[in-house]
C-alpha cells in the first residue's frame, strides 16, 4: 500500500525549493522502505538546487538520514521491519 510523505523539492536552477507531498510505492525487490526520523541538508543539496552537479531536475533534497524500517521487499535479508538504519548519499 503506497504511503504519503513531505519531501523537500528543487524543481529548477537556483529557484526556491518546496515543500511537495511525495506518493512513495510499497519496496520492490532488493528494497527498504524507511520512516525517516531525521534529515540533515547539506552543502550537496545546495549544489544541486544550483545545478552545480547535474541540471537534470526535479531533485528531492536531504540525502543523509536515519530512521526506521518499515518493510522490505522480496530479496532483502539484512534489514528487516523494525530495525534503525541510516541512509547515506552513496
Amino acid at each position: 500500500m503506497p504511503h504519503e510523505v513531505q519531501g523537500v523539492i528543487a524543481r529548477s536552477k537556483g529557484k526556491p525549493v518546496s515543500l511537495e507531498t511525495i506518493r512513495i510505492p510499497d519496496p520492490g525487490p532488493e528494497e527498504a522502505l524507511v520512516r525517516v526520523q531525521a534529515c540533515g541538508v547539506c552543502h550537496t543539496d545546495l549544489h544541486y538546487r544550483e545545478g552545480a552537479i547535474t541540471d537534470d531536475f526535479p531533485f528531492l533534497l536531504g540525502h543523509e538520514a536515519a530512521g526506521v524500517v518499515e518493510a522490505v521487499g522480496e530479496g532483502v535479508h539484512n534489514v528487516a521491519p523494525g530495525d534503525f538504519v541510516i541512509l547515506a548519499w552513496r
